[in-house]
């Protein structure tokens, strides 16, 4: 940490004695000089104004802009994953062999497989698709997902076709327009496939239509001032989720204008019908090129730039007039002592802050002298606990940080992932991912630093599994805790890298098979919670050199992992310096990590 240099602080003090000093001049001088400080104090407040009025205005567009992107950034990723499901399904196997065949060879197993795959990408995106087609062979096979019946007998391929060509893959979104494969009554937007040519011995299409609902709900979300609201503009239109004024709406020049645009994101402005001036900031979605614009009337991010503007008038009056009577008042008194307090405040220095005054004036000049002498005393304390409290939070956030993501780790658990899935063991895989997601959503825990006890105990029994999967039956584990204590707080990241050192430096270090046992129970009144293994322990010399540096709250030693460090510092931190981490250990049969901590719920200052 850089400590914050005195000779400024002390170049402060000076100038506030000084212009204390001016001010107590006699009232004629006072006079000579006030229309100058008057100005002084207005022409700084205009230029604040503008600096304010200026950052709002680049903090109002800024979250707009965020806005914009937030909101093609997921947009983008649903419509890529519904995109992954047609592409994917188009190219099943089974489809495929449908489209291959001659409609007289396709049989009822066929429909069946295919209905059934339908249903299932149904099911599982029913919040985003509301209907799926199937049309190939001219009508002759056709399957569909829809809690409506269809307008016609066999998709009208020859209409489709000759409104969309040119993508070589035969993929083509369509903006919100009324449903015109089945007789639901509603908008939807859709992206097919279309198969073959009008010509050739088999065509169709394979369609998802998308709720309306979906898109609503991704822009209400994001409210824009009363009257901006968000579109998505695409070759065939625009998709509107807000009811504006005929005013604020985009007209077809402007809709056109962005339709054409080669940028994928930028800002422009234009006058609409009433000649107000209105803002459009955009965005592209890369899977279908359509554009996630927020249009807005651009004085209505800025109508806390008049409130501003009178605020700071009324605080520059107010500000002149405080400054006209102390000046008027205190002129009498202080002049002199004042002087001798600069001379001696001059004196304060990196090497110096001690303040040594005697005065001979007024009240006021005995109150000041004591205010700088309580801060000179309050600088001394401060300088040394930020140099303390600086330097003990570095250690601890990089020691978190490093606790909770652990690059071999997760590099060594993607390694075995896919050496499972690369022998065809995938429930096996499938478990350890699953490990893996709850380990790391544990971990991070929505920024929480202090978890239920229940969380922190499925944290590491994610961890074990992913450990006792990768090392096979080199260690296994036992977790007996008192089911009682599971709603208590502890520290987040408290147990893992115990568990973590009881199997590198413990079960791993020794032969045969290694156990490792997490128990769980009160003890005086205190929640106690070990991890024992059956490894190698420590003798005697290292165990004492571990307890001196847990011991040692600042030692920069390297004896002791982060880990360890990290437990038993964060314990303290967050719940006193009674509670911690003890180790016991003994050489050739094993190690004890105890951690204890109060039974507190709801807050850490809570008890139960």
């Amino acid at each position: 940490m850089q400590t914050p240099p005195v000779a400024p602080m002390r170049k402060k003090l000076v100038t506030f004695i000084k212009r204390y000093f001016l001010f107590s001049l006699r009232s004629t001088i006072i006079s000579l000089f006030l229309p100058v400080i008057i100005f002084f104090i207005a022409f700084t407040g205009w230029i604040s104004y503008q600096l304010a009025v200026t950052q709002l205005e680049e903090n109002a567009y800024k979250s707009v802009d965020d806005t914009v992107f937030q909101t093609k950034a997921y947009l983008e990723n649903r419509l890529y994953d519904i995109f992954e499901q047609l592409v994917a399904f188009s190219n099943n196997p089974k489809t495929l062999d449908i489209i291959d065949s001659e409609s007289s060879d396709i049989n009822a197993q066929d429909y069946i497989e295919m209905n059934n795959l339908l249903r299932s990408i149904h099911l599982n995106f029913d919040s985003i698709i509301d209907s799926i087609l199937v049309d190939m062979h001219n009508g002759e096979f056709t399957l569909y997902q829809s809690d409506y019946r269809m307008r016609f007998n066999h998709f009208p391929y020859k209409e489709y076709a000759e409104v969309y060509k040119g993508n070589k893959e035969g993929f083509y979104w369509h903006n919100e327009h009324p449903d015109d494969i089945f007789a639901s009554k509603a908008d939807v937007v859709s992206v097919f496939k279309l198969i073959g040519t009008d010509s050739s011995k088999v065509n169709g299409v394979l369609l998802f239509n998308l709720r309306r609902d979906f898109f609503e709900n991704v822009f209400n979300k994001s409210l824009i001032g009363e009257h901006g609201f968000l579109t998505l503009v695409s070759p065939e239109g625009t998709f509107n989720s807000k009811a504006v004024a005929e005013q604020y709406r985009l007209s077809s020049k402007e809709i056109k204008y962005l339709q054409t645009l080669q940028e994928e994101k930028g800002k422009y402005e234009f006058k609409n019908a009433d000649g107000k001036n209105m803002t459009i900031i955009f965005d592209t979605i890369g899977v279908n090129k359509w554009k996630v614009a927020a249009v807005f009337p651009t004085d209505e991010i800025l109508k806390k730039a008049n409130y501003i503007k009178y605020v700071t008038l009324i605080v520059i009056l107010v500000l002149t007039a405080v400054a006209v009577l102390i000046a008027n008042f205190f002129s009498k008194y202080i002049t002199n002592p004042v002087s001798a307090l600069v001379s001696q405040t001059k004196q304060i220095n990196e090497d110096n802050l001690n303040l040594s005054f005697n005065h001979n004036g007024p009240r006021e000049i005995e109150i000041l002298n004591t205010a700088l002498e309580d801060l000179m005393v309050r600088i001394n304390t401060l300088l040394e606990q930020i140099r303390l409290e600086q330097d003990q939070k570095r250690q601890l956030e990089f020691s978190v940080l490093h606790a909770q993501i652990n690059p071999h780790f997760l590099y060594n658990t993607l390694y075995s992932i896919k050496g499972l899935a690369d022998m065809g063991m995938n429930k096996e895989a499938s478990s350890m991912i699953t490990a893996l997601s709850n380990f790391f959503r544990i971990s991070i825990s929505r920024g929480k630093e202090i978890i239920n006890l229940e969380e922190e105990l499925a944290h590491i029994e994610n961890y074990l599994i992913i450990q006792e999967m990768r090392y096979g039956d080199d260690f296994s584990y036992v977790i007996n805790m008192d089911s009682t204590l599971l709603n208590y707080k502890i520290v987040k990241l408290t147990l893992q890298p115990l568990i973590e050192n009881a199997i590198y430096h413990g079960v791993k270090q020794k032969r045969g098979k290694g156990e490792i046992v997490v128990n769980g129970y009160v003890e005086n009144g205190n929640i106690c919670i070990e991890v024992i293994d059956n490894g190698s322990g420590m003798n005697r010399h290292n165990l004492n050199e571990i307890r001196e540096e847990l011991a040692n709250k600042r030692s920069n030693s390297s004896i002791i992992g982060i880990g360890l460090r990290s437990v038993h510092e964060r314990i303290k931190m967050h719940f006193g310096d009674e509670y911690g981490l003890t180790i016991e250990s003994e050489e050739g049969t094993g190690t004890r990590s105890k951690v204890m901590i109060p039974m507190t719920k709801g807050g850490v200052n809570e008890s139960a």
